[in-house]
């Protein structure tokens, strides 16, 4: 492949990237068009390199089709996408990327058996091509976690959760944004199996590591403010927990129209809390001033 298509190949990509990252949706798919149909041209010439390069622009390519909606279009496109790397030499990242990405689609619609097998086959791939502890592992170990997680499987769950927080402390540190999801996720956990504990430690962990990555007023920080209130709440700590749900609340006022559900579950939990505390009418009082804020929205 000379120089030039190379390079149109690359402007191609790179532009599909932007306006994604835009949310540019619709000229995304335009733009995924064209660099396929470049790259199939070349592949049609037998130009050297051709079918790297279409590969990649249709992972590329259902990337933008699963990120929208259009998900059975999606996996017929990464099926061809992962025939095409199967040809190809030192193939086992690229292969390990696009299970990955079809894990993500058959996660979406909640078919538990297909997904633990393409996250599963994904990270056989990462680990054969010597990135068995690389970000894109890390990320692959915390979604199959959750796949687990949601299937009963807490034992699994909490091993996968482990190795994907100890890839991301080692790589990344303690004060990553990364580092700080797999906390909350294993803090999440540790609570729902009732580790009362255990959740305390990670889910103040995320907190401190979101306070200094994220700031006091992200969205994120707020979710974190929250589950550690349910994790002091369980512990007796019940004046530290008031603190953290009030923090929580307002966080999510500030962000309620990005923040809708979260913002309403938040509320419900800290009303329960307050009921529990014999605060009834704090709680009503809460009530009444966040269906107020929600009924603006019509949610």
């Amino acid at each position: 492949m000379n120089a030039g298509t190379k390079n149109i190949l690359e402007m191609l990509s790179s532009r599909v990237e932007s306006l994604c990252e835009k949310g540019e949706w619709s000229e995304a798919y335009h733009a995924s068009l064209a660099v396929v149909d470049k790259a199939r041209g070349l592949v049609e010439l037998k130009d050297d390199g051709a079918e790297q390069a279409l590969a990649n622009c249709l992972e590329i390519q259902a990337d933008v089709l699963r990120q929208t909606g259009h998900l059975e279009e999606s996996r017929l496109i990464y099926s061809e996408a992962l025939e095409l790397a199967n040809k190809l030499p030192n193939n086992a990242f690229m292969l390990g990327r696009i299970s990955a990405s079809v894990a993500v689609l058959y996660d979406s619609v909640e078919n538990e058996a297909e997904a633990i097998r393409f996250y599963e086959r994904a990270l056989e791939l990462y680990s054969r091509a010597g990135m068995e502890n690389s970000e894109e592992a890390a990320d692959v170990y915390n979604n199959v976690g959750f796949v687990y997680r949601s299937i009963g499987n807490f034992q699994a769950a909490e091993d996968l959760f482990l190795k994907g927080l100890a890839i991301c402390n080692h790589a990344l540190g303690v004060e990553h944004e990364k580092t700080a999801t797999l906390c909350n996720n294993l803090g999440a956990l540790y609570l729902k199996s009732e580790k009362n504990t255990q959740a305390r430690e990670m889910h103040m962990m995320a907190l401190e590591a979101r306070l200094i990555v994220l700031g006091g007023a992200h969205p994120d920080t707020a979710q974190s403010h929250a589950n550690l209130a349910l994790s002091l709440s369980e512990g007796g700590e019940l004046k530290k927990a008031d603190e953290h749900f009030k923090s929580a609340v307002n966080i999510y006022e500030k962000h309620i129209e990005g923040e809708t559900h979260e913002y309403a579950a938040v509320v419900e939990n800290y009303a329960e809390f307050l009921k529990m505390s014999d605060n009834e009418k704090v709680a009503d009082a809460l009530i009444k001033k966040a269906q107020k804020k929600l009924s603006k929205l019509g949610a």
